[in-house]
């Protein structure tokens, strides 16, 4: 009966995969593409911690300025894997180059113009154009950039300029989105960037993991130092509202109780309440449900702990009342979380 249920069983649709197009170019800025080939690289390494088919896995392949596939790669990049495809991409990345002054940069833009074209087809199928540092000049030799916002480093701004009529260049922010052009003043911005377009994109589930590894979290950063480390060998800092946040922060798991608190920072009820409102604009009870959230988080992401043992561990003995206190703060039934952003493979996968 099992054999006849699995000869029966319809299989599984694969979604199409995220398309990632790199620019590349001898003298282009290689430590860009390869942020974004990492970047790709965890996407697909949590991709393959999901069950299979269940979100779009990311492939990506090199151009060259002129617009064709790189045909022999590099000796730097030839270890590195690629997929090949025929359709347009959903992200086409421009990552700029080792210029030395505008008037070189304007022989390297020109030298790329072929590129153009290809630019133009992208974002007009409806996908994402991104670009870094100087590569902001050829999105303007686009024409891309006409009344939309931009950011150019500043030492290229009049280049920038030259190549990009109309453009509305911003300078309070490192990086800018506009009707899906992506432009970032320096590669030090690349992978907030980078993730922040994929979100738009049908590997938007995937991004969203990545920027959870990615990016700086700190609530992660706090939730995971606490697990980890002894949080009573900690030195309470003085004052009441810093001992309070203090208490709680150690003692996530075990049930609110106010008198007990204010009795542990040596302050009434109704002080701690007061200065607590005060610094934080929220009660004691209010925050220390946020760190059991923040810690909720963590360990789905992180463990295998099932929701009933999970919710004791953050300080609920009631598994139905953490799923709606979770659901409420997170937007997601537990499981559900688990499933959009867990950073392990599942146990039965462990062995191979």
């Amino acid at each position: 009966m099992a054999k006849m249920n699995a000869l029966n069983a319809k299989p599984v649709r694969q979604p199409a995969p995220l398309k990632v197009t790199l620019l590349w170019s001898p003298q282009g800025v290689h430590g860009v593409a390869m942020t974004a080939v990492d970047v790709l690289k965890v996407m697909h390494g949590l991709a393959s911690m999901r069950q299979a088919g269940a979100v779009a896995e990311p492939v990506w392949r090199w151009r060259s300025g002129s617009g064709g596939l790189v045909p022999r790669w590099p000796q730097t990049l030839s270890s590195l894997p690629t997929t090949p495809y025929r359709a347009l991409p959903d992200l086409l990345l421009v990552p700029g180059w080792h210029a030395f002054n505008g008037p070189h940069l304007d022989q390297l833009v020109h030298q790329a113009a072929d590129a153009v074209a290809l630019i133009q087809r992208v974002h007009a199928a409806g996908a994402c154009v991104l670009a870094v540092g100087n590569g902001v000049a050829l999105l303007g030799l686009a024409g891309l950039l006409r009344d939309r916002e931009a950011v150019a480093p500043w030492q290229f701004v009049q280049a920038v300029l030259r190549h990009s009529e109309g453009v509305r260049l911003q300078t309070d922010r490192p990086w800018t989105v506009s009707d899906r052009i992506w432009t970032c003043e320096t590669p030090l911005w690349t992978t907030e960037m980078l993730l922040d377009a994929l979100k738009t994109t049908r590997g938007a589930e995937l991004a969203v993991a990545a920027s959870h590894v990615l990016l700086h979290s700190p609530e992660r950063q706090q939730v995971a130092a606490q697990i980890e480390q002894d949080v009573h060998a900690r030195r309470v800092p003085p004052g009441v509202v810093a001992r309070a946040r203090r208490w709680l922060e150690a003692h996530v798991a075990e049930p609110y109780d106010l008198a007990r608190l204010a009795q542990a920072v040596a302050a009434s009820p109704r002080t701690l309440l007061r200065h607590f409102a005060s610094s934080h604009q929220q009660s004691p009870l209010l925050y220390l449900q946020g760190l059991r959230m923040a810690r909720a988080r963590v360990l789905l992401e992180t463990t295998y702990l099932p929701v009933d043992q999970l919710a004791l561990a953050c300080g609920y003995t009631d598994a139905g009342t953490f799923r709606r206190h979770f659901l409420r703060t997170s937007g997601e039934l537990p499981a559900t979380y688990r499933q959009h952003n867990r950073l392990r493979t599942s146990r039965a996968r462990w062995l191979g």
